[in-house]
């Protein structure tokens, strides 16, 4: 690849309404002009055969000391390593059964605090380990370990949820994951230092539920592939989208305040239009009906420059080709630390940018957004490096 590209600056319009979608009120702000250059960033794992099934969406990488934790939920192997050399430093192996386990039912994340400490997030539970890696709390995701707002019955708060960089808050959502049930409910915001929660509601599921495409019961349990909600944590506000609408919603993470942007784009629509067919009348016919639901845009979720206060999101949309040999065009959008959407590029024919299956590990490092690429079951990274004109 080693593309670089100038990207025209534009003029864009943002929505923005504290707490309600009424009273949104215009707001302009100016461009940035920057190019990039897209490049390939290969680890080697000396003669290790590294954990890469889940594209290392359980991960964390830790800017203080530029190592990538990855964790094998399977073995709890952790394999960490250094982004500086693009080597396997070192494999931790942690205790999966007895007093020490950092799991319990099946791992869904780790997070490395500032100070050196290890959360472990699980189906059911958080686990915390000092910088010594001794263990020192295990905690349930119910109403017992955390005081606060009461978990309805049914209802349960999902352990693939984030934990910020400073350790104090653990964040995802909750609803009734049942089959028949009522589905997502809303955000739910724990206090790891005080041990208490916040239960916040959200109405923006319900829109997503035209989206969904179903396969008849009986067959892989009644397949379903609907839209994906994300959660992007700063160490003072959540960002929730989603895959299917171009706006997002801004939390506060200490007063539970809330605010809707509607982003308006020169090259995507509002939201996925969802022509495909939703209900399937075989395993085939699912498939075929997937393909096409994947070919309609797609927002990305936000990744977070710590360095710059920028936000970035990558989006895809089909654009030539067949159903069963697609083209997709690749978009950019940025946001400033206001949340002002700064810049919009659609990438150059044949910049392409890994974008398939479940949310994958992406984080910025030094500037430059890092994107896991498995490359023949070697790990590597798509790095996109932004340059600034002022820079």
């Amino acid at each position: 690849m080693n593309k670089l590209r100038l990207l025209a600056p534009i003029i864009l319009a943002v929505l923005a309404s504290c707490g309600t979608k009424d009273g949104a009120e215009n707001t302009q702000v100016e461009s940035i002009s920057f190019s990039y250059q897209i490049d390939t960033v290969y680890i080697d794992a000396k003669d290790e055969f590294l954990f890469l099934n889940m594209g290392l969406y359980i991960s964390d990488y830790d800017p203080k000391t530029d190592l990538l934790y990855n964790l094998n939920p399977q073995t709890s192997r952790m394999e960490v390593i250094d982004m500086k050399k693009g080597e396997l430093l070192e494999i931790i192996q942690y205790d999966q059964d007895g007093p020490n386990s950092v799991k319990e039912m099946f791992t869904s994340g780790t997070k490395i605090t500032d100070s050196g400490e290890k959360w472990f997030t699980d189906y059911r539970s958080i686990i915390h380990l000092n910088a010594a890696g001794e263990k020192v709390g295990q905690f349930r995701l119910s109403n017992a370990s955390f005081s606060g707002d009461t978990l309805p019955d049914k209802m349960e708060i999902d352990g693939m949820g984030k934990i910020n960089r400073s350790g104090k808050y653990f964040v995802s959502h909750y609803g009734d994951y049942l089959l028949d049930g009522e589905g997502l409910q809303g955000l739910a915001i724990l206090d790891l230092e005080q041990l208490s929660k916040r239960l916040i509601k959200l109405d923006v599921f319900q829109s997503l539920e035209k989206y969904e495409l179903s396969s008849p019961d009986g067959e892989r349990a009644g397949a379903r592939a609907g839209e994906r909600s994300f959660i992007t944590l700063t160490e003072t506000e959540i960002l929730h989208s989603n895959s299917a609408h171009n706006r997002l919603l801004s939390l506060n993470l200490e007063s539970g305040e809330y605010r809707e942007i509607k982003l308006a784009s020169e090259f995507l629509p509002d939201e996925k239009p969802g022509l495909y067919p939703k209900k399937a009348n075989s395993l085939e016919q699912f498939d075929e009906f997937h393909t096409l639901k994947k070919q309609e845009v797609t927002f990305g979720p936000w990744s977070h420059d710590d360095e710059r206060g920028y936000f970035w999101r990558i989006s895809r949309e089909r654009n030539g080709g067949s159903a069963a040999d697609p083209i997709f065009s690749f978009f950019i959008t940025v946001l400033d630390s206001g949340l002002n959407q700064i810049a919009e590029t659609e990438l150059d024919e044949g910049d392409a940018l890994p974008f398939e299956g479940l949310p994958s590990l992406s984080f910025f490092r030094k500037g430059d957004l890092y994107m896991f690429l498995n490359l023949e079951d070697e790990l590597a990274f798509v790095r996109l490096k932004p340059n600034f004109k002022d820079e």
